[in-house]
C-alpha cells in the first residue's frame, strides 16, 4: 500500500475565527488532531498535498457562498501550525495544490500526482466534511483509490453536517473511518 494525505481547505477562511466562511473551533480542533498525523506521515515517506480552495474575485461561485479564499489573501493561506509544517517540509513529497471547485481531482494534477508516485490509497482530511472533503472523498472512489476518512481531523459547519457526511463516506463510498 502506498499512501498519500490529501489535507482539503484547511485554511485561514475556513478555519480561523475571522474567516470569511469558517468552521471555527471545530476546525481549529481537527488542525491539532491532524499535525500528528502529518507528522507521521512525513516520517513514512507518505505523499502529502494541501488541497486549497483559491478564487478569483469575480468567481461565479460567489453567488452562492460568501466570498472567500480570494487569490492572494490571508484567507487563501494554510491556517497556523499547517502553514508552518508546509513550509519547513515543502518539496516532492509536500505538495501546495490549488483547487477552485469542491472536489480536488475536479480540473486538477491530482489525480496524475497520485499516480505518478503510485498511491493506492488516500487518507482524507480537512474541512468542510459534507462538501469539499466528500466530494474529494467521492472523486478518489471513482477513480479506484482506497479511502480513509480521517474523522478527527475534519470539521463542518454543524455538526450534524459532520456526522452525516462521515457515514456517507463509510456506507457509500466504502471509506475506511480511521
Amino acid at each position: 500500500m502506498k499512501r498519500a494525505w490529501l489535507v482539503v481547505d484547511m485554511v485561514v477562511d475556513f478555519i480561523a475565527d475571522e474567516g470569511a466562511l469558517t468552521c471555527g473551533a471545530p476546525g481549529q480542533a481537527a488542525v491539532k488532531s491532524l499535525l500528528p498525523h502529518l507528522e507521521n506521515a512525513y516520517a513514512k515517506q507518505d505523499l502529502i498535498l494541501f488541497a486549497c480552495d483559491v478564487h478569483e474575485p469575480d468567481d461565479p461561485e460567489f453567488a452562492l457562498w460568501p466570498v472567500h479564499c480570494v487569490r492572494g489573501t490571508k484567507g487563501a493561506q494554510l491556517y497556523g501550525s499547517l502553514r508552518s509544517f508546509y513550509e519547513s517540509h515543502e518539496g516532492e513529497r509536500v505538495v501546495l495544490l490549488e483547487k477552485s471547485t469542491y472536489d480536488a481531482f475536479f480540473e486538477t494534477k491530482l489525480d496524475s500526482l497520485l499516480r505518478r508516485h503510485g498511491v493506492t490509497d488516500v487518507f482524507v482530511a480537512g474541512v468542510c466534511t459534507s462538501i469539499c472533503c466528500y466530494a474529494t472523498a467521492s472523486g478518489a472512489y471513482y477513480r479506484r483509490y482506497n479511502v480513509h476518512a480521517v474523522a478527527d481531523s475534519m470539521a463542518d459547519l454543524t455538526p450534524n453536517a459532520h456526522a452525516f457526511a462521515v457515514e456517507q463516506m463509510k456506507n457509500v463510498l466504502k471509506a475506511h473511518i480511521e
